[in-house]
């Protein structure tokens, strides 16, 4: 993998949930965010996934939905809740 090359992706853009992954020090760090929505603002959590947990983000969501609440929810909980937390904030990705 190239050493600036970073992937992200957005599975649904109605709740703004999703996953990637980018270069940091030398080796590749998987992440996965959500977004709690505020008029046109969001609350994103990002955090550090395994390279397991990426891989079944990818077949789990092999293309983009519109998601609702209750789908950006069970996403959170899956794979964001109980993860090392890597930047949180309003309009803020990685």
């Amino acid at each position: 993998m190239d050493n600036n090359a970073y992937i992200f992706r957005l599975i649904s853009n109605n709740v703004r949930f999703g996953y990637g992954r980018r270069m940091v020090d030398g080796r590749i760090q998987y992440f996965a965010f959500h977004g709690f929505p505020n008029r046109n603002d969001d609350y994103f959590t990002n955090v550090e996934i395994s390279e397991e947990e990426f891989h079944q983000i990818e077949k789990e969501y092999p293309r983009q939905i519109c998601g609702n609440s209750a789908d950006g929810l069970a996403f959170r909980a899956k794979y964001v809740d109980g993860h090392p937390v890597l930047l949180e904030g309003w309009s803020r990705l990685l």
